[in-house]
């Protein structure tokens, strides 16, 4: 999921403003200040323990868009954790600063070892944002 912001402590996920997928601006290009991506990635017991390559990555129409995050996914077995059963691992990703450049629907691409594991859309449309200013035409002077 997106959200406003979010972050991981004690093996929990703790999220500001979240589930959202839609972004409406008053013009492109656009930024976005803030924005977390948000997953619970599901690990298999006979997935761990190993390192996986995780990307999380923008695109727009299938498209990269040179906005991505990457790095290494440690997994293990958890204390106590019973043979068989899969565990969940959270995870917060935040983004600072995101331009858009055009409308149309995005995504963030989530890999693993180059395995599509999921995608979190996110849908950019220009229009009227209540309580800002929106440009006004210019019109000829009167009488011309």
């Amino acid at each position: 999921m997106l959200a406003d912001g979010a972050h991981v402590a004690g093996g929990k996920l703790y999220v500001l403003g979240g589930q959202w997928d839609r972004l409406v601006v008053a013009t492109f290009p656009t930024q976005h200040p803030s924005m977390a991506v948000v997953l619970v990635i599901k690990v298999e017991y006979t997935e761990a323990p190993k390192t996986y390559q995780l990307n999380i990555e923008l695109t727009l129409d299938g498209q990269p868009l040179d906005v991505m995050a990457t790095g290494p996914m440690m997994t293990g077995h958890a204390p106590g954790q019973v043979a068989g059963a899969p565990q969940f691992v959270p995870l917060a990703l935040p983004f600072n600063n995101v331009t858009f450049s055009a409308p149309g629907r995005y995504e963030w691409v989530v890999t693993a070892d180059e395995t599509e594991l999921g995608r979190v859309p996110i849908e950019v449309i220009q229009g009227i944002i209540p309580g800002l200013p929106q440009a006004v035409p210019s019109r000829p002077p009167s009488g011309q």
